[in-house]
């Protein structure tokens, strides 16, 4: 959480750090039954960011999906245009929801439901997120899965972090 700061910023394609990220949470090789959809928009803008930073949204999202589904059911990954020249990404699985009394603080450092979790994950979603003038939101619903969305402008500076 600390080394958030480190790295070059790049021009990257939404739609191969998608990809990536879903490579590296769901390989070919491991016994997942999960369903994975993908929906991208053709010719999205390109993000400037860290690749890290993006790639660490990516990762905690898919794992947490894949988590929650225990590892069966659908996950539906899309990339399509948003407002004032942005990339909406959105990651909703068939998991079993979060209930409403704890989606307010999912994002709080720290915070976690898991047994083994350190509490971070979100927390570094939000963190990377916002540092380049992004924003995530949350909707779910008890025994329909949860579906989080990425407002990730394609033009932005990073803001400096005291």
């Amino acid at each position: 959480y600390a080394k958030l700061v480190e790295g070059k910023v790049e021009r990257l394609s939404v739609t191969e750090e998608l990809d990536r990220a879903i490579s590296q949470v769901f390989p070919a090789v491991a016994p997942y039954e999960i369903e994975i959809r993908r929906e991208y928009a053709p010719a999205l803008p390109f993000l400037m960011m860290q690749r890290s930073h993006l790639n660490e949204v990516f990762v905690n999202l898919l794992q947490n999906a894949r988590e929650a589904m225990n590892g069966k059911g659908h996950l539906t990954v899309s990339a399509a245009f948003g407002e004032n020249y942005s990339v909406l990404v959105t990651i909703s699985d068939s998991g079993p929801g979060i209930p409403a009394g704890q989606l307010d603080k999912i994002f709080e450092p720290y915070y976690t439901t898991k047994e083994k979790g350190t509490g971070l994950g979100l927390a570094i979603v939000r963190h990377n997120t916002e540092i380049y003038g992004g924003a995530v939101r949350v909707e779910s619903e008890l025994g329909k899965g949860t579906r989080f969305v990425l407002h990730l402008p394609a033009r932005t500076a990073m803001k400096l972090i005291k």
